[in-house]
């Protein structure tokens, strides 16, 4: 009986001591990180915010479609107009964001703000719309450009990214500038994209090595046939040249002092 007395008492101490234990254990206060101890003097320590978690955007398939649409063929100096047309064929409206790419070569005179997209040394400049589209509705945004150069501009595709993370790209499209015949080779123009106007051997900044007879200045040595034969022929007409002069002077030195004895 005394036996179970005392192991009652040795539970009972026991819990008393867990609890007073647990008590002191809650009570201590969470240990603070301190900076190392190694800092320069004078640098203080900042605390780093904790980043708040991504929010979930609610996924949600959307059906839309974007399509560039311009003029084929186009003369230099032209003004071009530019459609995007924006459809949504399902049953909810949507927000979307328009991004169309800036080509090279052309300028763009309407005054809407220019974005640029910076990648290392790469600066891609760019338009953005911010849109929201009716069910099964239709929208046009129109712009313009000014093409500058001849030749052919490939126009990267149109892309449309809605609230829920669906992308949507139009096909790439491509715009001819050809030249606006006026007799003259005008700058931007040449013998490949304007020969109305440039004819072979112009200077026009393309090397044509066309047999022509006129030696193209942009041809670079013994590319151009011409420059060869025109070479050549130059150097006939200047050792003929040498050969009369000579001939002169010889004539002169023999016959000069015969006249001059004469007329003693």
């Amino acid at each position: 009986m005394k036996k179970n007395t005392k192991i009652k008492y040795f539970l009972f101490t026991f819990l008393i001591f867990i609890f007073l234990l647990g008590g002191e254990v809650l009570a201590i206060k969470p240990l603070e990180e301190e900076p190392p101890s190694d800092l320069p003097p004078g640098i203080e320590v900042e605390e780093i915010e904790e980043l708040e978690e991504a929010k979930e955007v609610p996924e949600k398939i959307t059906n839309l479609t974007v399509e560039r649409i311009h003029s084929a063929k186009v003369k230099i100096g032209e003004t071009v107009e530019v459609t995007l047309k924006i459809e949504n064929l399902g049953k909810e409206k949507v927000k979307y964001f328009l991004t169309e790419t800036l080509e090279p070569n052309l300028e763009y005179p309407d005054p809407i703000e220019v974005r640029k997209w910076h990648f290392q040394a790469l600066e891609v400049p760019y338009y953005l719309w911010e849109k929201e589209i009716l069910p099964k509705g239709t929208q046009e945004i129109k712009y313009h450009i000014d093409p500058k150069n001849l030749g052919m501009v490939l126009f990267s595709p149109a892309i449309v990214n809605d609230e829920f993370g669906n992308n949507f790209e139009s096909a790439p499209t491509t715009l001819e500038i050809a030249c606006n015949p006026n007799g003259k080779c005008d700058p931007g123009e040449n013998y490949i994209f304007c020969p109305e106007d440039c004819p072979t051997g112009s200077a026009d900044g393309v090397c044509d090595g066309a047999e022509d007879g006129k030696c193209d200045p942009d041809c670079a040595e013994r590319v151009d046939p011409d420059c060869k034969i025109l070479d050549e022929k130059g150097n006939l007409n200047l050792y003929v040249t040498i050969g009369i002069i000579t001939v002169i002077i010889i004539a002169g030195a023999l016959l000069i002092p015969r006249f001059l004895k004469k007329r003693k």
